[in-house]
């Protein structure tokens, strides 16, 4: 696993960076330390890099489409805004985005692809 979170107290951020290969114990252990660090810091905006990604779930649909789901139950609240930089591995990508769509059909808060950190901030601040 590697997947590195750094509170960025100046930007009000968690920047969540992750490379390599995301399995599906790294994704629901990301996502437990993730309300944590909210219900610590009280932070609600969230970067999460994925641009060193190279697999996601072992590219599997159906376990994509099962974690994206789950998402509704992990009491994520609504008034948080996530960014996403998306992998540059195009099956990561890809997987990256459908998870996304599964997410935000189950009433995901706001997530926004960007391009940078820097872009990220941008919409946190529109």
């Amino acid at each position: 696993m590697s997947i590195e979170f750094t509170v960025n107290k100046d930007d009000n951020v968690i920047l969540i960076t992750i490379t390599n290969t995301v399995s599906v114990e790294d994704l629901k252990w990301m996502r437990s330390k993730t309300i944590e660090l909210l219900n610590e810091t009280g932070i609600k905006n969230y970067v999460v890099d994925l641009s060193a990604a190279t697999s996601i779930l072992d590219q599997k649909t159906i376990t994509t489409y099962q974690l994206g789901t789950e998402f509704q139950y992990i009491k994520f609240p609504h008034t948080t805004k996530t960014a996403v930089i998306l992998p540059t591995d195009d099956e990561a990508r890809k997987q990256a985005n459908f998870l996304h769509m599964v997410e935000i059909n189950r009433i995901r808060a706001p997530l926004e692809y960007v391009s940078s950190y820097e872009g990220a901030l941008a919409w946190f601040n529109s």
